[in-house]
């Protein structure tokens, strides 16, 4: 397994977060970083890398907002679409 920097592993202090919805469902990064900031009441500014591809999403955010952003995000919609939020890696540490 190759390091390329950071294509793969979080930020320091960030955690890494799974969104089961993506370009396919015409989800843009700005609508996620909407959502995210609009419901948890997170600064959109603290919010980090958001890596899109066409069924899934990663958006890295703050580990001490992970918890409440999950929690934020239970019952949101993006783009009309139920949304499932988990941290991503299943929580496996390294």
């Amino acid at each position: 397994e190759f390091d390329f920097g950071d294509t793969g592993a979080e930020e320091p202090g960030m955690v890494r977060l799974f969104i089961n919805i993506g370009k396919k469902q015409k989800a843009r990064p700005g609508d996620i970083l909407g959502a995210l900031a609009g419901e948890s009441g997170m600064p959109g500014k603290l919010i980090g890398t958001i890596d899109m591809f066409d069924k899934y999403t990663f958006v890295e955010v703050p580990r001490e907002n992970a918890d409440a952003v999950l929690k934020a995000m239970k019952d949101v919609k993006i783009k009309g679409k139920n949304i499932h939020m988990e941290k991503a890696n299943g929580g496996k540490s390294k």
